[in-house]
């Protein structure tokens, strides 16, 4: 392990009197030998004396025994151990009991997360065959699965997510109690869900992710605009790694009317920015079928459209899924590297200014003229303000 604060952590609370282990989804990662993005720490301390341990915390959930400790820079979550009481919300227990490790760790949703690891002394602590089953690659619920997804229905979607990762399975007591909880899902929040479904798209599962949703009613229920199939999972696959949300998003939305892409992007709690991005991406998509034949300035201002390259990536992913020619991806390229940033957006050569001045009202129109003159401008038939004047002189009288 490379964060030697996380073992300090645990040392600190030890030397206190307390028992302290890592937990979860790191010692998941350490199991297989992979570096941990972060730590979290279970602990016999109650949060009132890790807040008195460390000088440095935040009482994210101290309710349920969850404190932020700030220390030498990072950001750690300490835990104290805990049983839960009823779930009445799909998401929280009503109250929790504090108890000891391996109470803890039987209230968790998978046994592969339901590790403990002494990093004082290197050694696993494991109450539920979680070390067996990573090295099995199975996701098993730990104990009964239906029990554990009543508790949280997001672990429904997390066991799809879990069982995506190469080579893994999802133990059939867990599929099944999947499949009948599905419709469940919607007790859940919508940004839960789009966070749980990004990272479903962004770890490079994408496609064995929406299969899995798929066959499990997952997808019909989260997301009825998208059909799986052979086209969207070939698309799923020339996907690159660790793409932007509202790029996946609209890969799996692409081949939608642009309302309904909309619309389901708004469901997923996207941001506003995401939203219209979705659906431009949805909407252009036809259009760049069209490019070889389109006059320059069209070809130029479709290049110069916010984040453009999303386009043309889009185009790419729906024509070689489909199996149809790429000549219009091969021209884009060829044409954007042939034009500067100033042949796509010059300065223009007049301003309403000078349509006043040429005795023009100001109004609709002046919109109209001006788009005309960079029209020109953009085909390279005008390039000073002279000839532009002469052309509105001619041109709209």
């Amino acid at each position: 392990m490379k964060d030697s604060r996380a073992r300090e952590i645990v040392e600190t609370l030890r030397g206190a009197g307390h028992q302290a282990y890592f937990v979860g989804g790191c010692v998941r990662d350490l199991v297989m030998g992979v570096e941990p993005a972060d730590y979290d720490i279970a602990t016999s301390a109650r949060p009132d004396q890790v807040r008195g341990i460390f000088p440095r915390t935040q009482s994210i959930g101290a309710r349920f025994g969850v404190v932020l400790v700030i220390f030498k820079g990072g950001l750690y979550e300490v835990a104290t151990f805990r049983s839960d009481a009823a779930y009445v919300d799909g998401r929280r227990p009503t109250s929790v009991t504090f108890t000891g490790p391996e109470d803890d760790v039987r209230r968790r949703d998978f046994t592969i997360n339901g590790l403990l690891y002494d990093p004082v002394s290197d050694t696993f602590i494991d109450h539920v065959n979680g070390r067996a089953d990573i090295e099995r690659k199975i996701v098993r619920a730990i104990g009964d699965p239906a029990a554990r997804f009543e508790e949280d229905k997001l672990r429904i979607l997390r066991a799809i997510r879990f069982g995506a990762r190469p080579g893994y399975r999802i133990e059939p007591d867990t599929w099944d109690a999947v499949r009948r909880m599905a419709p469940m899902i919607h007790q859940v929040s919508r940004e839960r869900i789009r966070d749980e479904l990004v990272r479903l798209l962004s770890e490079g599962q994408a496609r064995r992710g929406f299969q899995l949703l798929a066959e499990s009613g997952l997808l019909s229920e989260i997301l009825p605009e998208v059909t799986w199939g052979a086209h969207l999972d070939a698309c799923l696959r020339l996907m690159g790694p660790e793409p932007k949300a509202d790029f996946a998003i609209a890969v799996l939305l692409h081949e939608c009317p642009p309302a309904a892409a909309r619309g389901a992007a708004e469901r997923l709690r996207l941001s506003r920015r995401q939203v219209d991005h979705v659906e431009s991406l949805v909407r252009m998509r036809p259009a760049l079928d069209e490019v070889e034949r389109m006059p320059v300035s069209a070809v130029k201002r479709l290049l110069r459209r916010h984040r453009f390259e999303d386009h043309l990536e889009l185009h790419r992913i729906h024509a070689v899924a489909a199996g149809l020619p790429t000549a219009a991806y091969a021209f884009i390229r060829e044409r954007r590297a042939a034009w500067s940033d100033e042949d796509l957006s010059p300065e223009p050569l007049i301003s309403g200014a000078d349509l006043i001045s040429l005795g023009i009202e100001p109004g609709p129109s002046f919109a109209k003229i001006l788009t005309a003159v960079e029209d020109e401008q953009l085909e390279g038939r005008l390039s000073t303000r002279a000839s532009a004047l002469a052309f509105v002189r001619e041109r709209f009288p």
